[in-house]
């Protein structure tokens, strides 16, 4: 057992307010000039005459020149960035692209395969730019399929308006509730341990982190290999401060390792510092790794050995929508605090963020956007999203990332257990891709998809669209996805499931293609199990007479249940209608659902791969099941199982929705090679107070959950904890409420 260092005496009840509110705001002063960023539609002009409104008719689209931006970092960014000479139109294939027809990359990134370490840029010496790439302020990705698109831009000089701007150091604040020590330090001094003290000349002052994220395996050198962001304030008095350096040690070197920050952007004159991490594994024990930064307080994690398998926590639905009551239901750091209990007793590898990490859904608060949503429907999809909403649009991401990444247990946890994530419709807007194509082109939803994309790289995934194809992700022109090891026994593919989202698609051709090229031939001889990570649960009950009600007369399910408001603020459509569009049952989605499933049954027989869903999204704890009623189950290469696990901090759904959602569920046939049947598996046969339970294939209880591969079995150990009433029989002081363990056993194949 280890140290607990997870005491705090923060009160339930929402994380505080974004930074800067309700003080001084950060420099944002308006440019002189053509306008900073515009996601002009076709025909549109990308800003309207001085003093119109931007409903008014536009006249023809001229590319808007490049300014002076100022945000603190060099060069003009425009919305799509313009097209660069040589490169290939929109959709077109690179020679030797994967996929035949594919939108491809262009030119062919160097991707490193399954297990081998990715080339990277040549790094700056001087701690700025990596050399070589692209501004990372060209947001880099149009909306559009277009495919990575690198080009050379001029060399970045360190002069006034650089990038990294100067810095004079600064004391950073202690974590949200607790005194000034950090994860990794107890909260209160004790006479076993102090707080560290802090050398204030040699360390930045930092709005954010450190985030811990995990790339993968160098399955060759026996390397674990991840990174670390932090995100530095602006220096208040414009001096200039050299790269921050982590410092690293396993503990047994008796020389710890260096590592110094490589700029990769900024914001306001606050610059994202990313630390490249490449850790020699033991063969068989985990180890633990200690790590600070400039001399500052020391954080911990803990890496497997090379024959050791990962164990893994997975969440989803990071936060709360806006009609919840949070102090009602505890605030966000109830099951934080649980998972972070047990990470104490048996540490987690790595954590999975399945999606809606933080939600975004009250970016239609902000005074910008109430400006447009005043015009009608067809006015706000003409509308040409302004210079200051933009400006906007930016500064609202930026602080909720800040924020919420940085406080709380959560904060606590980013800090020392590095992450997979992969996002959902709430890290950029509630229903985002399921709208229509007039709603999802317009260009204020475009502005906030390519804004919160920027910020979702940075602090979820420590890149930028430049240097995406050197972090460990495959595309086939839009979007990123994962494929990595959790060990010798478990891979996972995180599909990003929202990129390339529309009313009738969910992930592209070419990329399925791409996706089941690397997994044939890039996850490792004696690989057991592959764990599939989607947003959405793909299985799950169908709401097909609900979603045909949604289009015709209204918000019927909403007004039955309770769940949602009538209509919801961007286009007026019924409220819960996106939702039932982002489902894979969706009518529009069914035979691409069928086909995906039908390819991976397939995989799990031709590689002897057992396939087990994990998702989150419906704010609710469940188990699917695939099968073709083979006996035994590890002869069934058939046999898939959707765990659910959702939400870790976001409110269940009222009962009216679970019950309706029970009596809806029945056994689906999918026809193929071998028939499958499809259904809900009654696995909450008790609440978690004891109590038995009619409506036992889904659990309306706040949860997160965890797995490992069983050496014994060779199956898979899937447990999802959810939380206990008040009063129940693991109920814990402190106000938290503890958790109750429903196990899922999932079998190995057989050959």
């Amino acid at each position: 057992m280890y140290p607990n260092p997870y005491q705090t005496n923060q009160q339930g009840g929402q994380y505080p307010p974004p930074p800067n509110s309700g003080g001084p705001q950060p420099v944002y002063a308006p440019p002189t000039g053509p306008p900073p960023s515009v996601y002009p539609p076709p025909g549109g002009s990308p800003y309207p005459p001085p003093g119109s409104s931007p409903y008014a008719p536009q006249t023809a689209y001229q590319p808007p020149a490049a300014y002076p931006p100022a945000t603190g970092y060099p060069g003009g960014m425009m919305y799509p960035p313009p097209a660069q000479p040589g490169a290939p139109p929109a959709g077109a294939a690179y020679p030797g692209s994967p996929v035949a027809g594919s939108a491809g990359v262009y030119p062919p990134p160097a991707q490193a395969p399954f297990g081998m370490p990715s080339a990277v840029p040549t790094p700056n010496p001087t701690g700025g730019m990596p050399a070589g790439m692209p501004s990372p302020h060209q947001y880099g990705q149009p909306v559009a399929p277009s495919g990575y698109s690198h080009h050379q831009p001029p060399q970045h000089q360190h002069s006034q308006g650089s990038m990294v701007p100067p810095f004079s150091p600064v004391q950073p604040n202690a974590p949200y509730g607790q005194p000034n020590a950090p994860y990794g330090q107890p909260a209160y001094p004790t006479h076993h341990q102090q707080p560290p003290t802090m050398n204030p000349s040699s360390t930045y002052g930092f709005l954010c982190g450190p985030l811990l994220r995990y790339q993968n395996m160098d399955l060759h050198q026996g390397n674990w290999l991840g990174s670390v962001m932090m995100v530095s304030k602006p220096d208040p008095h414009g001096q200039q401060a050299p790269a921050p350096v982590l410092t690293w040690s396993d503990g047994r070197n008796p020389h710890p390792q260096h590592v110094t920050g490589q700029a990769i952007d900024g914001y306001n004159q606050s610059i994202f510092w990313r630390f490249a991490l490449v850790i020699p594994q033991d063969h068989q024990a985990t180890k633990k790794i200690t790590y600070s930064i400039n001399g500052g307080p020391n954080y911990w994690f803990f890496v497997a050995g090379r024959s050791e398998s990962f164990r893994w926590m997975f969440y989803s639905c990071n936060g709360f929508s806006s009609a919840t009551d949070s102090v009602a239901i505890g605030g966000a750091n109830p099951l934080w605090n649980d998972a972070l209990a047990k990470h104490t007793e048996h540490p987690y590898h790595v954590m999975i963020g399945g999606g809606d990490q933080l939600y975004c859904d009250s970016i239609l608060e902000e005074p910008e956007m109430k400006e447009w949503l005043k015009g009608t429907i067809p006015e706000r999809e003409k509308a040409i999203c302004q210079p200051h909403w933009v400006q906007a649009i930016e500064k609202y991401y930026f602080n909720r990332y800040c924020t919420w990444f940085s406080q709380g247990t959560y904060g606590q946890a980013l800090a020392a257990i590095p992450t997979i994530n992969m996002w959902d419709d709430h890290d950029t807007i509630d229903g985002y891709g399921s709208y229509p194509e007039s709603t999802m082109k317009s260009s204020v939803l475009t502005t906030i998809g390519a804004v919160s994309r920027r910020f979702y790289l940075l602090f979820q995934h420590h890149t930028t669209p430049a240097l995406v194809p050197h972090h460990g992700f495959f595309s086939a022109g839009v979007g990123e996805n994962i494929l990595t090891s959790l060990g010798p026994s478990t891979s996972v593919l995180v599909l990003d499931a929202r990129s390339e989202r529309t009313k009738n698609v969910v992930c592209s051709d070419q990329t399925y293609d791409l996706a089941f090229n690397k997994m044939y031939n890039e996850i490792p001889q004696g690989t057991r199990h592959l764990l599939v990570q989607l947003g959405v649960p793909i299985a799950y009950p169908r709401l097909v007479f609900a979603e045909n009600l949604m289009g015709s007369v209204g918000n019927v399910l909403g007004n039955l249940t309770g769940a949602k408001s009538v209509v919801n603020k961007i286009n007026g459509e019924p409220e819960l209608l996106d939702d039932l569009n982002d489902h894979w049952t969706a009518k529009a989605h069914k035979q691409e659902r069928n086909k995906f499933i039908t390819r991976l049954q397939n995989f799990a027989n031709d590689r002897k791969i057992r396939v087990t869903f994990i998702s989150g999204d419906v704010h609710c704890a469940g188990v699917g099941r695939f099968t073709a009623k083979i006996s035994p189950p590890e002869k069934d290469p058939q046999l898939m199982y959707q765990v659910i696990s959702s939400a870790i901090v976001n409110e269940p759904p009222p009962e009216g929705v679970i019950r309706l959602l029970h009596f809806q569920d029945k056994v689906h046939i999918l026809e193929g090679r071998v028939k499958t049947y499809e259904d809900m598996y009654p696995m909450f046969t008790q609440d978690v107070n004891g109590q038995s339970l009619q409506l036992d294939k889904l659990l309306p209880r706040r949860n997160y959950s965890h797995g490992h591969f069983n050496h014994h079995t060779g199956g898979l150990e899937v447990t999802i904890f959810a939380e206990n009433v008040r009063g129940g029989p693991e109920h814990t002081p402190g106000g938290d409420r503890g958790t109750k363990p429903y196990v899922i056993h999932v079998p190995r194949l057989e050959a």
